[in-house]
């Protein structure tokens, strides 16, 4: 019996290295995240269509028809498949990418959809994939010095569709997953034990990198991923999370009467007091300038006001100089969840609404806002 601890990629033994080696099979390069990320907000524009006509080509075989069977589950299904395409756009294809993959076999093993009909759909999303792209040309636009080529992202979207379909069929069929099993208990004491000293240092540089110097906090690189891992984590367990996006008052002030030197101190201060006030799986981040975000998990907003009465307080009992707040906070889960864009966009509008209560007069804003599909 399996750990329902683990996730379907440690049951099934798939690690870092088998990803990068299964990326290199199919020659996905750095080049082809360029392109697809490039492609994003066109494909992003057109979705509906794209997802419209996937479905209309799908209902036409019985067998679909008969496995979706009503209104609802075709709209549940079109949201998936809304986050499947945006995901393959994303330009991250890690360890939370594959395990969603894997999730997508599992899900259509388990009710009932053949796997020849589960790639026809994945050719039929090609298709209206690559007529989408072939709606733009470019001219002059480069990527890193290289000159945009829409056949050349077609052959990208084709080789990750491909790397798609290996961790579906992994969950089709056993024996692949019995080969992953035995390729790993292959492996001696030895490269084990030398790949894990390797993942040590690494992660140890990884960490120092991910760090603002000058707050002690997360820095913006590093949001951006604990954001996406929180937040398929809380989705993964059916959990609540809220987004706290937060800007400072009157800082320029103190920049412009008493230079950089005084507002790196606020900044260095305001760090401490968000680290005092964080519980030991919340995650605070300096994201910019004299902007912070802070990620608590297990969080709804019912619970948000023992955080920010704290916060307030501990601001309160420091020598700020004037300085105070407005936050936006963003809340999504259990049971509803969207991508962390779209999370960290409602955040900082809610940020800028509590910043306009604050022109009126000064000190401590809140706004907060439930964010749904």
């Amino acid at each position: 019996m399996h750990n329902l601890t683990e996730t379907l990629a440690e049951q099934l033994n798939i690690t870092k290295t088998e990803i990068e080696r299964r990326k290199k099979l199919l020659g996905f390069t750095e080049r082809d995240v360029e392109q697809l990320v490039f492609f994003k907000p066109m494909i992003a524009k057109h979705l509906s269509g794209i997802i419209k006509n996937f479905y209309d080509f799908m209902t036409g075989f019985n067998e679909v028809s008969s496995i979706i069977g009503d209104a609802e589950t075709m709209r549940r299904l079109s949201s998936a498949m809304n986050m499947y395409v945006l995901d393959l756009f994303d330009g991250q294809y890690d360890e939370d990418y594959v395990n969603k993959r894997l999730r997508i076999g599992l899900v259509h093993k388990r009710i009932g959809v053949p796997s020849e009909l589960y790639l026809a759909g994945i050719y039929q999303l090609q298709l209206n994939l690559h007529n989408t792209m072939a709606m733009y040309e470019f001219d002059e636009e480069k990527i890193n010095g290289e000159t945009i080529s829409v056949f050349a992202a077609k052959q990208s979207i084709n080789k990750l569709l491909m790397f798609d379909m290996q961790f579906v069929l992994d969950t089709y069929f056993s024996s692949l997953m019995k080969e992953v099993q035995t390729a790993k208990e292959e492996l001696n004491v030895y490269t084990t034990s030398l790949e894990k000293i390797i993942e040590e240092r690494t992660h140890e540089l990884e960490e120092s990198s991910m760090r603002d110097m000058l707050s002690g906090l997360y820095n913006q690189r590093a949001f951006f991923e604990q954001l996406r891992r929180e937040l398929s984590n809380a989705e993964r367990y059916k959990e609540s999370l809220v987004l706290c996006y937060l800007d400072l008052n009157n800082f320029k002030i103190i920049n412009d009467d008493n230079g950089h030197q005084a507002g790196d101190k606020i900044l260095a201060l305001v760090g401490k007091i968000i680290t005092n006030c964080l519980r030991g799986s919340d995650i605070g981040c300096r994201y910019g300038g004299d902007e912070f975000a802070i990620i608590l998990p297990h969080t709804t907003l019912d619970d948000i006001d023992i955080f920010t009465t704290r916060l307030i307080e501990d601001f309160e009992a420091e020598d700020m100089h004037g300085v105070s707040f407005s936050m936006g906070i963003a809340s999504v889960g259990p049971e509803e969840f969207v991508n962390y864009e779209v999370l960290l966009k409602a955040a900082d509008t809610e940020m800028y609404k509590a910043k306009e209560k604050n022109k009126k007069s000064a000190g401590f804003y809140i706004s907060t806002i439930y964010v749904r599909e």
